[in-house]
């Protein structure tokens, strides 16, 4: 099959940069014809999802794959294109063996009402639920291990296998009533018995009513932070003097939704160039205040920061590679300990701490922003160990942004060799909230990989990634007393680097995972893309096998 796509890819590839709809419908007429190579039937077929063009001149097409029309669960296949030479394998994330009739016995409104049941809402939606018809395979592990052992003894990470197929519907809530209810469920119901098949958090999604990007003059501004210190903002000429949006990176903005926890909010205008005054939000001055100003600026400095970020070492117009701006909502209902990221208005938004500071430090808006280039890309569902992948994803981008803006003044290609912290969070209040270097020292989150990560909520399965992460960067110590020394990598190992690490991540990202990814496909991803950019069997690639080894994931050599 490899020798197919290539032979069938290479004139493509050739061409003349074909557009992005062309390359699509070749992907998708070349696998409709490889249906039964592939294992598949002709009720299978393909929507394409996204087209990624690379620095290396390669073209990633994912798509998504499809059963008599409806939309197959964690089914998607990359294909990838090269300009000369034989294609690598397509990674293949694909569902064997579909048998399901597309009729449900239950009707969406049935499925929503036995979704209201179970959710229990205390106040209103956000925006209304709304029912989706999908397949979904159900998983199981092969076996259970005996106590302390892993499934499989050359690859710990065994694969999980599908057991079953159903007919169901899921359901996205999204509640925003302050700090008493502001919870995000999605649900997976049996769409004939109504029955919940899977329930999960989804904290990072959310929903708000989109505004229009006004048009105006660049214009500069400065930031009292209180986090960054006096920083450079971007702002845009408007009625009354400034207003925090930024023409010349697609009109990202920045915007006060004043304690509420719903609507759209009012745009910060100053008639001064000079905004906030640095010092944690004091709701008695209010959020319209310099004071109030302050949370702005951190995180209109953080979000212009991530986006140049993405241009400059990454080679990407914006999050989704398509220039569409982000915007960020602050002062979000009162005493608010969180911040999440929301795939349906493209947005950010942070609450005022009651514990803890203004939750609009560089590596906290780093780290939410890089949830939408996560949907943008892989889209690795919120859950298991893909949700893990997750959050794994959003702590290292808004570690490296940190490093980006303070150790390279957010200029130039390469992300700088910062040596520290590997925290996030750590502005915030007198703990951090992760650990890159060792999880565990939160007091909740695993150092390696098990066959329990898929239980875990995501904040606390992404461990084990994010110290995968820290080895390939900054090594692992061979002294058992180091936070960085792993018992199943003793001798410790040398790190490549922050930035060859963060190259080999984002290229994973961006066109070797999907949704139902786990670690084995990360460590089998990062491999493949090792070798793509430094070579076959070099330093880089031994060094992914090493630090996913740390982890419990892989054999000894890869």
């Amino acid at each position: 099959m490899r020798r197919i796509f290539a032979i069938l890819f290479i004139n493509l590839a050739l061409a003349a940069a074909p557009p992005d709809e062309a390359v699509s419908r070749g992907a998708i007429a070349q696998l409709r014809e490889a249906r039964a190579g592939l294992g598949l039937e002709a009720a299978d077929d393909f929507v394409p999802r996204d087209v990624v063009r690379d620095g290396l001149g390669q073209v990633h097409v994912r798509l998504q794959q499809t059963y008599r029309g409806l939309p197959v669960w964690g089914g998607q296949a990359i294909v990838h294109v090269v300009p000369s030479g034989e294609a690598p394998p397509m990674t293949d994330a694909l569902v064997r063996g579909v048998r399901v009739e597309p009729t449900p016995n239950l009707g969406p409104r049935e499925a929503l009402a036995v979704a209201q049941d179970r959710i229990a809402p205390r106040g209103p939606y956000a925006d209304p639920p709304r029912a989706e018809l999908v397949v979904w395979p159900e998983t199981a592990f092969p076996g259970t291990p005996a106590a302390g052992q892993a499934p499989d003894a050359t690859d710990p990470a065994a694969a999980p296998v599908v057991v079953a197929h159903r007919l169901a519907y899921h359901l996205h809530a999204a509640l925003e009533n302050g700090p008493g209810e502001t919870r995000h469920e999605d649900l997976l119901l049996d769409a004939h018995t109504g029955a919940v098949l899977k329930a999960w958090s989804t904290l990072f999604t959310a929903r708000r009513k989109s505004r229009a990007i006004p048009a105006g003059r660049p214009e500069r501004g400065v930031g009292l932070s209180q986090y960054s210190g006096k920083v450079p903002l971007h702002t845009m000429r408007a009625k009354g003097g400034f207003e925090l949006t930024d023409p010349t990176r697609g009109g990202l903005a920045t915007r006060n939704l004043a304690g509420a926890t719903s609507g759209s909010g009012e745009p910060y205008v100053n008639a001064s160039r000079t905004w906030g005054d640095g010092q944690n939000y004091d709701p008695g001055r209010g959020p319209g205040s310099p004071n109030g100003q302050t949370a702005a600026v951190d995180a209109h400095y953080g979000l212009q920061t991530a986006w140049d970020f993405y241009h400059r070492i990454l080679g990407r117009d914006g999050l989704d590679g398509k220039g569409t701006a982000p915007v960020n909502y602050v002062h979000y209902a009162e005493g608010f300990d969180n911040a999440f990221w929301s795939d349906a208005c493209f947005c950010m938004t942070y609450g005022d701490g009651l514990r803890m500071g203004t939750l609009t430090s560089l590596d906290v808006v780093g780290h939410e922003v890089s949830h939408g280039l996560c949907t943008a890309t892989a889209g690795l569902a919120y859950e298991g160990e893909s949700g893990g992948l997750n959050e794994a994803n959003s702590d290292i981008f808004g570690v490296m942004i940190r490093f980006y803006a303070r150790e390279a003044g957010g200029l130039g290609s390469r992300v700088p060799e910062g040596a520290g912290p590997w925290t996030v969070g750590g502005d915030l209040a007198d703990e951090p909230f992760r650990h890159l270097d060792r999880p565990s020292l939160d007091g909740h989150s695993p150092d390696e990989w098990s066959p329990a990560l898929k239980d875990l909520d995501p904040h606390l399965s992404s461990g084990p990634m994010n110290r995968a992460f820290y080895f390939l960067a900054q090594g692992a110590s061979a002294d058992p007393t180091s936070p960085a020394h792993s018992r199943w990598l003793p001798e410790g190992m040398e790190g490549i680097g922050n930035d060859k690490a963060l190259r080999i991540w984002w290229r994973t990202l961006s066109t070797r995972l999907t949704p139902t990814s786990g670690y084995r496909q990360a460590r089998a991803g990062a491999l493949q893309s090792a070798r793509e950019l430094y070579g076959d069997g070099g330093p880089e690639m031994q060094a992914v096998g090493k630090a996913f080894r740390a982890i419990h994931v892989g054999r000894r050599k890869h």
